[in-house]
């Protein structure tokens, strides 16, 4: 059997990512936001979907602008 990803709370994953729960349900709704599963009426995120999250968005500065 394969190891189940750790699954975050709304709660777990506004508070790792700096948000509150209204605006990560916000970029939710809006397709926007991290990878989520839906189990039954609760939203839970994958840990490794909030890392890829956070990993899409590093901006380095020295590489602005560049082509």
């Amino acid at each position: 059997m394969t190891d189940l990803p750790r699954l975050l709370t709304t709660r777990e994953a506004a508070s790792a990512l700096r948000l509150t729960k209204q605006h990560l349900a916000n970029l939710r709704s809006a397709g926007a936001g991290p990878i989520y599963a839906k189990i039954g009426s609760k939203i839970f995120y994958p840990q490794e979907s909030l890392q890829s999250y956070i990993a899409e968005r590093i901006v380095d500065p020295s590489r602005r602008g560049m082509r």
